[in-house]
């Protein structure tokens, strides 16, 4: 394993750094910003503490193997366009591309998509069609066509010529965009947000209003809602003393018809986060891992193989993701004492909060989960 770059790994963290065991007392919270607003009105505050090594499967699952070899294999795109987006030991920062970037992506992504989708639909109809008429296949073949490359003729288009473009020009399509929204930083423990300002033709680009806080100022809420398909949950970090939100679960998770991924993504940030534990078992960190001192500790200890995911065949992979989601069904976060309570007086306090000062019930509040939620997460 290669050797830690700081001779002292406590020294290598920031005196900020996040520790469960060494929070300050807070200052009391004289007024709940997130909980005083109407959109607000459907959400909860989830509770500090009691973590399992859970993350949502989707956000697991987004970094494959297969796509981790290729990665090593291409080498870092973004890293050479001054990209400063980050996911690895240091940070989660979130830099949004380029538009012709995401252009691109969306091409490839619905592309693919509502090809595989029409795809069957246009052969039903085209067979449904010779058969009703009587027709020959060709002549149906004939009728139909100009149906057929509607529904499918587009978004095979669409796919396959981003996916070509980026093949031929990978370093074309990949830009960084004007630079960092949120950051997660491990070493320091802080939470930064970038605000930027609209730009003014012919003067230039605006410098960006940078607020950061410590992590243990922030809250984890699920932001309730409904849609014209049924209910959707957000995950939001709400900071406890001002009206600062950060959006990590549009990134991170992008929002569900049910509750629980919310609760995994929020142990797996206070997980991440934690300097006293070492990194969470998450594919795309796995290059990272000995560069973080208790992480490399950790690894040393337990002899963990270095590209223990890397390595890992698609079923194996597959395997491992079933197990996660349904660890993720049993999770039990609405059961857990808000450890956090103890170091600070919210403006509206909650059971959870009562819990961790040993009075209230367990079962004070009814439960959130609901029988749909047992369908599968994607």
């Amino acid at each position: 394993m290669t050797s830690l770059t700081p001779p002292d790994g406590m020294n290598y963290y920031g005196p900020g750094a996040y520790r469960p065991d060494s929070i300050p007392e807070q200052p009391v919270q004289s007024q709940d910003f997130s909980h005083s607003k109407l959109g607000r009105s459907a959400g909860f505050r989830l509770p500090w503490g009691g973590t399992q090594e859970l993350m949502p499967s989707n956000l697991f699952a987004r970094w494959r193997p297969e796509a981790l070899r290729r990665i090593e294999k291409r080498g870092d795109l973004l890293a050479e366009t001054g990209d400063q987006g980050q996911l690895d030991h240091e940070s989660i920062c979130y830099a949004p591309l380029a538009f012709r970037s995401k252009l691109i992506n969306v091409f490839e992504v619905y592309g693919k998509g509502f090809f595989w989708v029409s795809l069957p639909l246009g052969l039903v109809t085209y067979l449904m069609h010779a058969y009703l008429t009587g027709s020959t296949l060709l002549i149906a073949l004939k009728e139909v066509w100009p149906f057929f490359l509607v529904i499918s003729g587009i978004p095979a288009f669409m796919w396959l010529s981003s996916s070509l473009v980026f093949e031929l020009f990978p370093r074309w399509c990949v830009k960084a965009g004007r630079g960092p929204e949120w950051e997660l930083n491990r070493r320091t423990g802080l939470v930064r947000v970038w605000r930027y300002r609209r730009t003014i033709p012919f003067l230039g680009r605006r410098k960006a209003t940078v607020i950061e806080a410590p992590f243990y100022e922030f809250d984890g809420w699920v932001a309730g809602g409904a849609t014209q398909y049924g209910p959707r949950f957000d995950f939001i970090l709400c900071h406890r003393y001002s009206k600062l939100e950060v959006h990590i679960g549009d990134i991170l998770l992008g929002w569900h018809h049910v509750s629980r991924p919310c609760y995994a993504l929020w142990d797996f940030l206070q997980n991440y986060m934690d300097v006293t534990r070492p990194l969470p078992e998450f594919p795309v960190l796995e290059p990272h891992r000995h560069k973080d001192p208790v992480t490399a500790e950790h690894d040393r200890k337990t002899g963990r193989p270095d590209r223990y995911w890397r390595d890992m065949d698609d079923e194996t992979f597959k395997q491992k993701e079933d197990e996660l989601y349904s660890r993720v069904l049993h999770i039990d976060t609405e059961q857990r004492p808000n450890l956090m309570a103890r170091k600070v007086r919210y403006a509206h306090m909650t059971p959870e909060d009562m819990l961790a000062y040993g009075r209230g019930r367990r079962d004070s509040r009814p439960s959130r989960a609901k029988s749909g939620e047992s369908v599968r997460l994607v």
